[in-house]
């Protein structure tokens, strides 16, 4: 036997400690007296007794067979998720126009007024078709531009998709990233009808510094437009991800906007959170961006705060994963309103970084779908040395692509964090099931 690669040990109490294994998503408190047996095994060899001690880190993968090389499972895990061909997911941008000019958009500079045409829809209606006899499910979330411009189109390849799944007994499941700036209750409505079950809207702070970052084409503000639609049509909400974008100049930005939600009666579905703005395209300006690590710390506290206001008792675990995102999953792209294919939605407009046409062939193979597809965390410094690859694998496919550098998971900062909270919150919830009633 030996310890995995994987092991994060933390002191607890005055006699436990916590144990987190990042492969297994293990969790547990150990007896300090036990885990100085397992210490002890580690750094001299010294044999461990304890038969219950050693099933436990066994069950728990804290300690695994000599013959067995993590890396390998990790490796395996990736490429099963990274080839799986029963899951569709597409991104849809139903056109390249939008509302607004955010100041640090990276699409800013591509922005048009085009539209699908109809041969593209068919097109996208055809894959799916073609690849439904092997699929379990199929996931689209809608994105633009502004894809609200796009209701139409939305409405009818939505039918679509909805009637193919149904009778092809597939599981469907639909997004949406809006500004929130049309979202009336009639749209709401039609999103419903549609199963647009979940959205991401995006409120930058208070009214004066949102409309600084996200006015409209025409300059006009729009911060009261997206919270008056929330509230006006807060009965027919899906569950609603509030992102709030945030740099050096926005700092308060999170406590406004929940004091906003809040007075308004709506944080039980409207969910504020904090989104990283970057100098994605060279749209905006570095020195305003921050770094991973000062991003990780902030939004944790926040994140915090909102569970606090929530009454949420939900213990935040990382959980280990076979890919970052679908910019490195064979079966899931990005289509833009002309019809080209991108394996992120950071490279839509950018018909260098394209990986095909859907009205010609989704199978082509070019350099960039190759850079998405082949990286293989498992095998470059300092990926594979990290014991936090499992529940990062590797970061941001686009950053690495873009920028030449990896950049590492928030849990490189914040595991520790993570892990007492978590494990604080898990006590507490047994504690009240356990409770008399």
């Amino acid at each position: 036997m030996k310890p995995s690669r994987f092991n994060h040990f933390l002191p607890f109490t005055s006699d436990k400690s916590i144990a987190y294994n990042a492969l297994s998503n293990a969790l547990a408190l150990i007896d300090n007296k036990k885990f100085k047996m397992y210490t002890q095994f580690v750094d001299t060899g010294k044999e461990l007794t304890d038969i219950e001690l050693v099933k436990d880190l066994l069950h728990g993968s804290f300690l695994v067979e000599d013959d067995i090389d993590e890396l390998d499972i990790v490796r395996h895990n990736m490429l099963r998720g990274r080839y799986a061909t029963n899951v569709l997911t597409l991104t849809i941008a139903p056109t390249s126009d939008c509302n607004f000019r955010c100041v640090y958009c990276y699409q800013k500079s591509v922005l048009s007024c085009e539209y699908m045409s109809e041969s593209i829809q068919n097109a996208v209606v055809n894959l799916l078709n073609s690849m439904k006899s092997h699929l379990q499910a199929f996931s689209v979330t809608w994105y633009g531009g502004e894809p609200l411009l796009a209701l139409p189109i939305i409405q009818e390849l939505s039918t679509e998709f909805m009637r193919i799944c149904n009778e092809n007994h597939i599981s469907y499941a639909a997004n949406m990233i809006t500004n929130g700036y049309l979202l009336t209750r009639n749209t709401l409505e039609v999103l419903k009808n549609i199963k647009v079950r979940f959205l991401q809207i995006t409120l930058d702070g208070g009214p004066e510094q949102h409309n600084a970052k996200r006015p409209l084409s025409n300059g006009e503000k729009t911060f009261w437009a997206i919270l008056n639609n929330l509230r006006d049509g807060y009965d027919l909400l899906p569950q609603v991800s509030l992102r709030i974008n945030l740099d050096c100049d926005n700092l308060s930005a999170g406590d406004e906007v929940r004091q906003y939600i809040t007075e308004y009666g709506m944080i039980d579905k409207v969910v504020p959170y904090f989104g990283r703005i970057r100098n994605d395209n060279e749209c905006y300006d570095d020195s305003k961006c921050l770094n991973a690590c000062e991003f990780a710390e902030i939004e944790y506290n926040y994140a915090l705060e909102v569970g606090s206001s929530t009454h949420s008792t939900e213990a935040k675990l990382p959980n280990s994963r076979t890919s970052f995102c679908g910019a490195d999953r064979v079966c899931s792209f990005v289509i833009s309103a002309n019809g080209l294919l991108y394996k992120c939605w950071s490279d839509i407009g950018n018909p260098s970084r394209s990986v095909g046409n859907i009205l010609n062939s989704i199978n082509d193979i070019n350099s960039t779908y190759l850079d998405y597809l082949l990286f293989d965390p498992t095998q470059v410094t300092p990926c594979k040395d990290c014991n936090v690859l499992p529940i990062c694998m590797g970061g941001c496919p686009f950053q690495r692509i873009a920028s030449g550098k990896q950049e590492c998971s928030k849990y490189k900062f914040i595991l520790n964090r993570c892990l007492s909270d978590a494990t604080r919150k898990l006590l507490c919830t047994r504690n009240l099931e356990q409770s008399p009633k």
